[in-house]
């Protein structure tokens, strides 16, 4: 009897110690800043991609041309498209459109508040223009909006201007719909992991644009109600992996493209207005356009700066299937992309260290 207390206590103190220990890692790694996060990087290069233009001349490129699942940064694809549907008078800034019709595409604790945060921002109207919607899918990342505008758009006009853009660059589809395909494949998780191990990326864009349908129509209360118990770990890796893939290159080269030739001075003030980056910019600056996306294994962003005298366009995508880094990166990420654009020297450590 005594030994067994004994060996019960001892696990006791090895899971209190270990639990110490984790928490002391925890608080150091959430004082790291961007200089240890470029630290990390140096070390980590093969879980990286970077591009960085400097008026148009690419200065450092690291894996560039390695695909990475983009997560929220594709969105600017679909900004891109929204403003020049508006430029061509496919629809107005100012039509209206029901509150409810948004809250057909959105799934409760599945964007990180992303959605509830843009609502309040705006005092939960009943109704919202589509210039608010752009820029709750840019400014807060809001996938209902995101989804709502690929509809509005269309899905093959978007698909179309990757083509004429000429990027390597997966078909865009609806980022809400997958967080119920897993359920749609199966009851048993086990099952669905195995379907959705073996779809193709057509197959899941197609199943996941006959979701949103079913969304739009009110249809899909049983598959809400599955999702939370289907998506584990293993599972959100999967859906990452299957949304829309590119590269560095192609981010960094296409904001470059859209400061010098693909938007008139209009549609660039309408492209301003709707990304982060405005009300941060520096006096100097006449354009500052930064979007970021994450999920539990990626983070990805695009920024473009441009000023009188200069540009700057710089893409960072990194992966890490355990997920275990991510959580302390995401906290300077933003920080770190902005500070490359933005303070020279910084800029000139990141070159020399990861050439």
């Amino acid at each position: 009897m005594k030994v067994i207390i004994v060996s019960i206590a001892v696990v006791l103190i090895l899971f209190l110690v270990f639990i110490a220990l984790g928490i002391a890692v925890n608080k150091r790694n959430m004082k790291k800043d961007k200089y240890d996060l470029l630290n990390y990087f140096k070390n980590n290069k093969d879980k990286l991609s970077i591009t960085l233009k400097e008026n148009g001349q690419d200065t450092l490129v690291l894996n560039s041309e390695r695909n990475f699942p983009l997560a929220s940064t594709l969105k600017i694809i679909i900004a891109f498209n929204f403003v020049k549907s508006v430029a061509n008078n496919k629809f107005s800034i100012t039509d209206n459109v029901e509150l409810n019709e948004l809250e057909k595409f959105y799934i409760p604790n599945t964007d990180g508040g992303a959605h509830p945060k843009w609502k309040k921002s705006i005092d939960n109207p009943t109704e919202v223009s589509l210039l608010e919607i752009a820029k709750g899918m840019m400014q807060f990342s809001s996938n209902a909006c995101t989804d709502f505008l690929i509809n509005k758009i269309g899905p093959d006009i978007i698909n179309e201007s990757i083509e004429v853009l000429n990027l390597n660059h997966d078909k865009i589809a609806y980022l809400t719909p997958p967080i119920l395909i897993p359920g749609y494949l199966s009851d048993k998780r086990s099952l669905a992991i195995n379907k959705l191990e073996a779809m193709d990326k057509q197959s899941y864009q197609e199943l996941s644009h006959k979701i949103f349908e079913k969304m739009k129509a009110n249809e899909t209360t049983d598959l809400e109600e599955k999702a939370p118990k289907m998506l584990n770990q293993k599972m959100q890796l999967l859906i990452t992996n299957k949304t829309a893939s590119s590269t560095t290159k192609h981010y960094a080269d296409l904001m470059f493209r859209l400061g010098k030739e693909l938007f008139t001075k209009k549609e660039k003030e309408l492209f301003s207005e709707i990304l982060i980056g405005e009300n941060v910019k520096d006096d100097g600056d006449d354009y500052f356009w930064y979007k970021g996306g994450s999920t539990m294994f990626v983070l990805t962003s695009a920024l473009y700066k441009e000023s009188k005298d200069s540009t700057v366009s710089v893409s960072l995508f990194i992966k890490d299937d355990t997920g275990g880094e991510l959580y302390w990166i995401r906290n300077i990420f933003s920080d770190f992309v902005k500070s490359v654009a933005t303070n020279m020297e910084f800029r000139k450590m990141v070159k020399e260290r990861l050439n």
